[in-house]
């Protein structure tokens, strides 16, 4: 009998610290003039010119070929990879974010719920940046330079190796911020 009880005690005892809530972590303020990890030289302070829109780039785009393009952070409910320097950017003219409607209350208005799913993808490419050795580097985009969801962009790079007309995918080498 005592064995009984000491086994549902430690059952108990185990099953009350599983359902602990976590300590809230305070929140993290994004630093404009944080690189976050990145490469310092990321960040331009000047557009460079000949920026295409995403569908344009996309229609453009040769592997291994350089590249400018100009859109905005969206086009998914999570538009940034918090493990890894991968982002989604869409087209500023193809597609509305929902917050361009004042009658459209959406609380994720980046991920372009108005919009049909095809619609969305092909009008929205992947930004990452790559290391020396060609590994996507181990950062987030989030915070660069302010950016967040809806920032608007330049990104200038080149188009990824594993591109495609369905997946444009660019490295990017210079990311200017035109609105945080």
């Amino acid at each position: 009998m005592k064995i009984h009880t000491l086994l549902a005690t430690a059952l108990i005892a185990a099953l009350a610290a599983c359902n602990k809530a976590e300590p809230e972590k305070p929140a993290v303020k994004a630093d404009p003039t944080s690189t976050g990890g990145l490469p310092a030289t990321l960040l331009a302070d000047k557009a460079p010119d000949g920026a295409l829109n995403v569908v344009a780039a996309r229609a453009a785009a040769k592997p291994g070929a350089p590249i400018v393009l100009r859109g905005k952070v969206g086009g998914k409910m999570k538009p940034f990879s918090d493990a890894v320097a991968v982002m989604v950017l869409a087209d500023l003219e193809a597609i509305t974010s929902c917050d361009k409607d004042p009658d459209d209350t959406c609380e994720t208005p980046w991920d372009f719920c108005c919009e049909e799913a095809a619609t969305i993808a092909a009008s929205t490419a992947t930004i990452q940046t790559k290391d020396a050795d060609g590994k996507v580097l181990r950062s987030t985009f989030r915070g660069l330079g302010g950016i967040k969801e809806l920032s608007e962009l330049v990104i200038a790079g080149t188009v990824d190796d594993a591109s495609t007309p369905e997946a444009l995918i660019v490295n990017a080498t210079s990311i200017h911020v035109e609105k945080p």
